[in-house]
C-alpha cells in the first residue's frame, strides 16, 4: 500500500509540475500572439488541455490497478495515457494478480503429491493387513486434540465417561466429566473446593496425561 501511496503522490506532483508549465508556457506564448495581433483560439486550447488531463488521469488510473495487482506502474500508466478510460477498465476486470497463477499451480501440484503419498500409504497398509481407521485411532490416542476428547468423552453404551486423573501445567487434578472439546482446549467438569464440582477450559498444549481414575 505504501509503495502504491508513493507512486499516486510522485504522479501527482508531476502533474502540478506540468500544469504550472503549461500555464508559463500558454502566458508567454499568449503575449506573444498578442504583441503579434495573432487570434488566439481559446475553446481549442481548452480542448487540448482537457485532452491531456484526461490522458494523464486515465494513465493514474491504470497504474493504481496495475500496482494493486503488483504490475509494473510506468508501463500501464503509458499504455492507460494513450488509450484514455478504455485500457484501465479493461485491466480492472482482467489483469490477475501478478504471480497467482504459479502460486496455484504450485498449490495443486503440492495437493497431487499429498494425495498420491496419501494413496500409497494406503496401499502400504493394506499390504500389510492394517486399515487407515485404525492408523488413525492410534495417532489420535497419542496425541491430545478435540477429536481424541470426543471420542473418549462417552463410553461403548454411549453414556458419559469419567473420572479421569490429569496432570496440565504441573497440576494434578480430577476430572469427573468432558463438557466440550474445541479446535484448542476441552471444556471440563472437575472437583472443586467444599465437595463442588467447577467447569475448567484446559488447553491441549498444557496437558501432560490424561488417564482413568480408577
Amino acid at each position: 500500500m505504501a509503495a502504491k501511496e508513493g507512486w499516486l503522490l510522485a504522479v501527482w506532483k508531476f502533474v502540478l509540475w506540468a500544469v504550472e508549465k503549461f500555464i508559463d508556457i500558454a502566458h508567454f506564448c499568449l503575449e506573444k500572439l498578442l504583441a503579434e495581433n495573432v487570434h488566439f483560439e481559446l475553446p481549442a486550447a481548452l480542448l487540448i488541455f482537457l485532452l491531456t488531463m484526461i490522458m494523464i488521469g486515465s494513465g493514474c488510473w491504470s497504474a493504481s490497478i496495475a500496482l494493486s495487482r503488483r504490475h509494473s506502474g510506468w508501463l500501464h500508466f503509458l499504455i492507460g495515457a494513450f488509450l484514455p478510460g478504455v485500457y484501465p477498465l479493461v485491466i480492472m476486470f482482467t489483469m490477475g494478480l501478478k504471480g497467482e497463477r504459479q502460486r496455484k499451480k504450485k498449490m495443486a501440484a503440492e495437493r497431487q503429491a499429498q494425495e498420491c503419498a496419501a494413496e500409497e500409504k494406503k496401499k502400504v497398509l493394506e499390504l500389510q493387513g492394517v486399515s487407515l481407521e485404525e492408523v488413525v485411532e492410534a495417532e489420535d490416542a497419542e496425541q491430545f486434540n478435540a477429536r481424541y476428547f470426543a471420542k473418549i468423552a462417552r463410553d461403548a453404551g454411549g453414556n458419559k465417561a469419567g473420572p479421569w486423573k490429569v496432570i496440565f501445567a504441573g497440576h494434578e487434578v480430577v476430572v469427573q466429566e468432558i463438557l466440550e472439546a474445541q479446535e484448542d482446549f476441552v471444556l471440563v467438569l472437575m472437583d472443586g473446593s467444599e465437595g463442588t464440582n467447577q467447569k475448567l477450559r484446559i488447553p491441549y498444549t498444557k496437558i501432560e496425561s490424561w488417564r482413568d481414575y480408577y
